[in-house]
Parts: structure tokens; sequence; C-alpha cells
């Protein structure tokens, strides 16, 4: 039997369109190896077997009769816990929602099922998808494929974990502070953060179920086990809303840069702000080394005009106005007494920096909101002169690579060890806010392992709509870094 955990997606929808394996067939491989290898990971935590086999009958049937439905017909594949799929619960790690069964699909899930998926299970995620680890009270803990004591990240930790040990080739994510980048990044495997409004985010928990608004700075993605799988999702999941699609159409530029040598490259490895382990530091300057051997131009330096220091309040204030929907009357009130507080005696209650921009967003006033989508605006068009003179913007994702499990005490007592330091538990935030508070595309790219034993990637942002131009440097990158490390327990 062909090993088809890493093949791709490309190789499986041919074989399936071929007809040189059925899609039940591949559909039973991977339930299979979802049998064999989840009880170690906890990734994959909903099946609907007998929903599952019932579509992959039909998608085989359809190819029978010469009807491709789209390009990824018959493939079997995971979905996160926080997509409304029919047949399947919808719960987003919230014991409110724990026997939500929606009526309808979230319009992401729909794209993919127009393209030919096949669901075949969901994946963990924290407690409404708000924390950099993939556990809830509901379905427990998911581990990292290459160390069952260290998260996969989160919001997409299950996610990843399962493209990462090959229980599924591809998944459909969420990213608003990272909850792509972050997971890719602790599991080694290929995510996307899409330009803001390309994906539609309707039938995504939260918001609670039956939202139709589309919310603030949060993004639907794909996370795969290669470049070209990315991009095969994207081209199936980006498209105008439903509705506005009576009028518009979406045409996203191509990249016309062939080669990395075309390439020119601002790479910000640092930042008092949010420093970094030494040894991922040198592993990406290792890596810049190797980019300028192969021709690249890279210079190192700050995204001026919209330095970190610039664009990191910014997105602090509107997280906080985005999460500020959420939050109750007793809430707000505790917010409005502890914001003063954080932003006087922050560094002393070991809070992140610039963090009291969280909590006064989450009371601003509209009128306020307004004055920081006006800044946001700015810095959005601020970015045009910087990738006037480059292409594509590297930067770390995180500050380490991941991290051990930290699930019993509270979220603010969390801290994160760089260089032998505790650092805040929020600097999770800080190199991810640029591309999330200004809507560009990130692509975050495996780069190799530190110390051999755990995955690295490095993240790379384009300006807005550049998703192809991103993606292209991620798939030539592939070349040199080698591309998709894979956990030995799962290989």
């Amino acid at each position: 039997m062909t090993d088809w955990a890493y093949a791709g997606v490309k190789a499986i929808t041919t074989a399936i369109q071929n007809q040189e394996v059925s899609s039940v067939e591949m559909l039973h491989y991977f339930q299979q190896r979802i049998t064999t290898h989840n009880p170690k990971l906890n990734a994959v935590v909903a099946q609907n077997n007998t929903l599952a086999e019932s579509i992959a009958r039909q998608a085989d049937k359809d190819i029978a009769s010469g009807n491709i439905r789209g390009p990824l017909h018959g493939l079997p594949m995971t979905i996160k816990d926080t997509y409304e799929v029919v047949g399947f619960t919808a719960t987003s790690g919230a014991r409110r929602w724990q026997t939500h069964t929606p009526a309808t699909n979230a319009t992401a899930v729909q794209r993919l099922l127009d393209a030919g998926v096949v669901p075949m299970g969901k994946t963990n995620v924290p407690y409404m998808a708000s924390d950099w680890q993939s556990y809830n009270r509901i379905y427990g803990k998911t581990n990292n494929p290459w160390d069952f004591s260290r998260t996969p990240g989160g919001s997409s930790g299950g996610a990843a974990a399962a493209v990462s040990s090959g229980m599924s080739v591809v998944e459909l994510g969420s990213d608003i502070g990272g909850s792509i980048r972050t997971p890719a990044h602790y599991c080694g495997v290929f995510g996307h953060k899409p330009s803001s409004g390309l994906i539609s985010l309707r039938g995504h928990l939260p918001g609670p179920p039956g939202t139709q608004s589309e919310p603030d700075l949060a993004v639907a993605g794909p996370l795969a086990q290669s470049t070209d799988d990315l991009a095969l999702m994207l081209n199936a999941l980006a498209a105008p809303d439903p509705m506005a699609a009576r009028a518009w159409q979406l045409q996203l530029p191509e990249c016309e840069l062939k080669s990395l040598d075309q390439f020119r490259v601002l790479a910000v490895l640092e930042h008092p702000l949010c420093p970094i382990d030494s040894k991922l530091l040198q592993h990406y300057r290792d890596l810049i080394t190797k980019l300028r051997a192969a021709g690249v131009k890279v210079v190192e330096g700050q995204p001026e005009p919209v330095p970190l220091d610039k664009v990191y309040p910014l997105f602090l204030s509107l997280l906080g106005g985005q999460f500020s929907a959420s939050a109750t009357p007793m809430q707000r009130r505790q917010v409005r007494v502890l914001a003063p507080i954080i932003k006087r005696f922050g560094r002393l209650l070991k809070a992140g920096p610039m963090m009291h921009h969280y909590f006064y967003g989450i009371i601003q006033s509209h009128a306020h909101w307004l004055d920081d989508n006006e800044a946001r605006a700015k810095l959005l068009q601020a970015t045009e002169s910087v990738f006037t003179n480059y292409d594509v913007i590297l930067t770390p994702i995180v500050p380490t690579t991941a991290i051990a499990h930290d699930t019993d005490s509270a979220f603010h007592q969390r801290r994160l060890l760089v260089n032998g330091q505790p650092r805040p538990y929020t600097d999770h935030f800080p190199w991810i806010a640029m591309a999330t508070a200004l809507g560009l595309p990130a692509t975050s790219a495996p780069t190799g392992l530190i110390d051999n034993h755990l995955p690295c990637n490095i993240q790379i942002i384009g300006r807005a709509y550049g998703d192809r131009t991103t993606l292209r440097f991620s798939k030539l990158l592939e070349a040199i870094t080698g591309g998709m490390p894979r956990p030995p327990q799962f290989a």
C-alpha cells in the first residue's frame, strides 16, 4: 500500500480522480492512521465515520460518471473545531456549545465541500479558541508530535498536530493572535494567514452560532505539509462572500518573481520589545546566510515607517475591541478598574509590554475604535513604501520553539523562558501583530530543527493581497530548508 500520510494533496487527489485508489479507500487509510496515532496526541476530537464514508462513496460515484466537483474531489481532511460542519458538533472548546450541531456549514467549509473534500473529523482547540495551548474541559489536552510533553500551540493546535503526524494532509484553521502561524511553527508545518477579507469566517465560533457579521482582525486559512498544498487550499477557499459574489470577483495578483535571487528581502530578526531565544536567532541568521549565498538580496533592519513598537499598541487595542463583544457587564467593570493599574504598574505586575492597550481596547468607545481604525488605514498605506523596496519581510513568529504544557496556572501567571529569563506569556503576540493589525498576508514556513529536536518556522509577510508572493517565496525556500520535517514517531 502507498504511504499516503505525507504524499500531498495533488498526489492523493490525482490518484483518486484517476481511479487508482477510491476516495473510500483513502478515507479508510486516514481513519486507520487516526486510530493508530491519535491516542498519543488527542488532536482529532470528533469523527462521524458514517457520514464521511457516505460522502466518499458519492465522490467515487461522481468520478465514475465523469463528474469531478473540484480540485479537491475525494480528499479526506480534518477541520478545526471552531467551524460549523453539518453532521459534526461545533464546540470551540466551550461546554456551552458541547451539543451544538449546526444546520448549515460555515462558508469556508462549504467552499471545501464544493471543491470535493470529504470531512473526516474535527481537531482540538483551546477554550473559545483563545490560547496558545490546545486544551479544554470537553476534550482535554493535545500533545505536540515532536515531544508529547509540549503543546502543539493554539488555537489551531489540533490542526497542526494532525497535519504534522500525517493524520490529515491539510487543515482549515483560523488566526487572530497567531493561531495558524504559531501552531505551524511549534509543529513544523506550513500555515498561511491570508490577507484580510479573502476567506469568509461566517459559521466560525466564536462569535456565537448564527453570527452573520465578519469579525475584525480574524481570518480563516489553511495548514498543510507543503507550500503547494497551501496554494491549492487558498485557491479553493478564497472567494467573495456569497452575497458580494453577485457583483464582485476575486483575482489575486500573481507573483512575477520566479527564483530566489529575484527577491528583495527585509529581515527583522530582533526587537527589544520581544527578544527571541538565542538558538532561534542563530538559526535565522544561518538561514539569512544561506539566502544570500543563493543570491537573495537581504537587508536587516526595521520596517520603517511601520516599526513594531508603533504597530503593536494598535494591534492590542483593536484586539481588545474585538474581544469586548464577548465580555460580560461584570468583566467590563473589572477591566475599567484593572486597565489604569496595568498602565501604571504593569512592569511590577509582570504584565507584558504595552498590555494596557488591550485592556483599554475592551472598554473603548466607538469613537476611539474609529480613531484606531483610521490609524490602521494610515499604517497600511505606509506599508506600500516598504513594499516598494522589498518583496517580503521575514520575522520570527514567537520567541521560542514549542513550550511545555502549562494548563494548570492562570493565564497571567504563565511565563516563556527566553535565554534563561522569564518573559510574559503574551510575548506570543508582538511578532504576529503587524500582519494581523494591518491585514497583510503571512506564511509560516518550516526552516529546520533546533538541536535536532524541535521544529522552527519563519514568518514571511507580504504587501496587502500579495498572498501569492509570500507563497512563492515559501515554495522557493523549501529548496534550501528541505520543507516540512517529519516527527520520527509518525514518519
